[in-house]
């Protein structure tokens, strides 16, 4: 919300009288007086101050010109509609951070003028992403420690394995061979099969992909020009709208001490609110840190037990292991040759899935290109709804814009723009959510 202060004028009329021989001399300086906007920019650390308390401060009389709270950008826009070039004092208030002013300031008109706040305290934001930090570097030690149990516990499995496998007699060890000299075979006559056909899959799964991405590239540059004519559109609307407003509300005339204690109730409510978001942010951040060291504790504990399983299973296997150390000689040949046939097979299995993936994938992006160009043809509908309502829109407009011209029923023709602008608006947000609609469906489409 744009915060404007619009005060009664402030005439200043200088009087210096000189005493010479009972004769007194009056000089009266009457100071031109103008219309003045200025823009009060409230940072600290480069980002927006919320909620800050702006006021403009003459420097003789120390009376209050302006006054307005800083918005969501942090930002305040004073408007002075009288203003005769005297020395004013810029001060910016919040109970988060210290007071900085700036002195013996002559405000030109469109100046925006920009003050730095160093924090008293720490903001919700800082805690919260101090807190997220620490509890970051919790998480990651417990996911180590679980790594490691995990590590732990495979080992042990792989152990009691290897345990029973040296446990088997030299007679069945034989048969192993045998039986993985026979897979061998097979595994090396499929993986060609596999490969052959992962070759083929692979080959038509690429031509899809180029037609789906074509087709993709062709509505996104479409969509893109649009929306950048559309932004066109309503930046320009903006713009007529901001001025119509600024002539309208230059009608009005506002007290000072009035728009200083609604800005001043507007800043302390904000201040209020940031205050209660930085107190909820600490306690939740002292609970995640909470749940984060007694995870790390559960995942020490199973560490620990998960070892100590792992060097018992490690010893039994050592120990089987030298008992049919000498069964196991004849075996390993074969378990060699049936690994290399494996590994072909694998490699033929992984080309074979990758080119039925690429071939899915390819079926999916023409199959999101088409869809994407149907959704797209359904938002260009609405589009053109929109677009005709504005057209109506400007017409109304058009017939204000005249009525304002000659000055009569400023109020009335007020209440219209009010109305007509909330139309606007409306199609605004109709035609953000067809914006949003087009961007979701294309990124959905890649």
């Amino acid at each position: 919300m744009k915060n404007l202060s619009f005060i009664f004028c402030l005439f200043l009329f200088p009087v210096v009288s000189f005493s010479n021989l009972n004769t007194h001399n009056i000089i009266t300086v009457n100071l031109p007086m103008d219309a003045v906007t200025v823009t009060i920019a409230a940072k600290s650390g480069g980002k927006p101050v919320v909620g800050a308390m702006v006021t403009i401060v003459t420097k003789v009389g120390n009376l209050t010109i302006g006054a307005a709270a800083t918005d969501n950008t942090g930002s305040a826009a004073i408007t002075v509609p009288t203003y005769g070039n005297q020395l004013v004092r810029i001060s910016v208030t919040h109970s988060m951070y210290r007071e900085n002013s700036l002195t013996d300031v002559v405000l030109v008109s469109g100046t925006t003028y920009t003050l730095d706040l160093k924090s008293k305290t720490e903001t919700a934001e800082d805690v919260t992403e101090k807190a997220e930090n620490k509890v970051d570097k919790i998480e990651e030690k417990t996911e180590k420690v679980e790594n490691k149990a995990d590590g732990y516990e495979q080992d042990a499995e792989t152990y009691a394995k290897n345990k029973e496998n040296a446990e088997k007699s030299q007679e069945q060890l034989r048969k192993e061979r045998e039986e993985a000299e026979r897979l061998a075979a097979e595994k090396n006559k499929a993986a060609e099969d596999k490969q052959k056909a992962a070759d083929q899959q692979l080959a038509a799964a690429e031509k899809q992909v180029d037609e789906a991405e074509r087709l993709k590239q062709q509505e996104a540059e479409r969509v893109a020009q649009e929306a950048k004519k559309r932004e066109e559109e309503a930046k320009k609307r903006k713009e007529e709208a901001e001025a119509r407003e600024k002539a309208i509300e230059n009608s009005k005339v506002q007290s000072a001490k009035e728009q200083e204690e609604k800005a001043k109730k507007e800043a302390e409510d904000k201040q209020k609110e940031q205050q209660k978001e930085k107190e909820e942010a600490e306690k939740k951040a002292k609970e995640q840190e909470e749940k984060a060291k007694d995870a790390r504790e559960q995942a020490e504990k199973r560490e620990d037990e998960a070892k100590d399983r792992a060097e018992k299973e490690k010893e039994a296997m050592k120990e089987e292991e030298r008992k049919a150390e000498k069964e196991a000689e004849a075996k390993k040949e074969a378990e060699k040759e049936e690994k290399e046939a494996e590994k072909k097979e694998k490699e033929a299995d992984k080309d074979q899935k990758e080119a039925a993936k690429k071939e899915e994938a390819a079926k999916a992006e023409k199959e999101a290109a088409e869809n994407l160009k149907k959704t797209l043809e359904g938002l260009d509908k609405e589009q053109k709804k929109i677009d005709k309502e504005r057209k109506d829109l400007a017409k109304d407009q058009k017939d204000i814009d005249e009525k304002l011209k000659k000055g009569k029923n400023v109020e009335k023709l007020e209440k219209k723009q009010e109305k007509l602008n909330k139309k606007n608006e409306k199609l605004d947000k109709k035609e953000q959510k067809l914006e949003k609609k087009r961007k979701k469906a294309i990124k959905k489409s890649k």
